[in-house]
């Protein structure tokens, strides 16, 4: 009497099947402990306000890193068009030191603030330049901030009078 299994049909057809099974939970096995690269979300800086200010805290060796991404952060404006945001941004360098950590103060001032726009520096820059460019603009601007709690600090205002 032949058994269910001394048919070589049934028998390839039964090892297929089960080769493929084991692959598959294989695969799934090792796409599990596998490490994936993760796409950080750009950066996002949005205001509410009609016009509004943003404090930098800079390390005093870092203020001509600083100053390079803005003017590379200039540049990056005026090559995307982004005109509307240009004409009321503008940023200042205060004379000295009013956080008690040593920081040199820098300022954005934007007045008129342009409703939706993205005013992260580095997402503007990021529009503009290579990937190996970006990566060190990023790590001179970020490098540039303070070590303490408060690296930067975004103010919305409203107008109450104008005089």
């Amino acid at each position: 009497m032949s058994s269910f299994l001394n048919r070589p049909m049934i028998r390839q057809r039964l090892l297929m099947g089960s080769a493929l099974v084991a692959t598959l939970a294989i695969g799934i096995v090792l796409g599990m402990f596998v490490a994936t690269d993760t796409v950080e979300a750009q950066p996002t800086t949005t205001f509410d306000g009609s016009a509004a200010l943003m404090f930098h805290f800079v390390k005093p060796g870092s203020t001509s890193d600083y100053e390079a991404v803005m003017q590379r952060l200039s540049e990056a404006l005026n090559e995307t068009g982004k005109t509307d945001q240009s004409s009321g941004w503008k940023v200042f360098r205060a004379g000295a030191d009013f956080t008690g950590q040593g920081a040199v103060p820098y300022v954005w001032a934007i007045d008129p603030v342009v409703s939706g726009a993205n005013y992260a520096a580095a997402t503007i820059i990021n529009e503009v330049v290579m990937p190996d460019e970006m990566q060190q603009i990023f790590e001179s601007y970020n490098n540039a901030f303070t070590d303490g709690q408060v690296k930067q600090l975004p103010v919305n205002l409203e107008l109450v009078a104008d005089f």
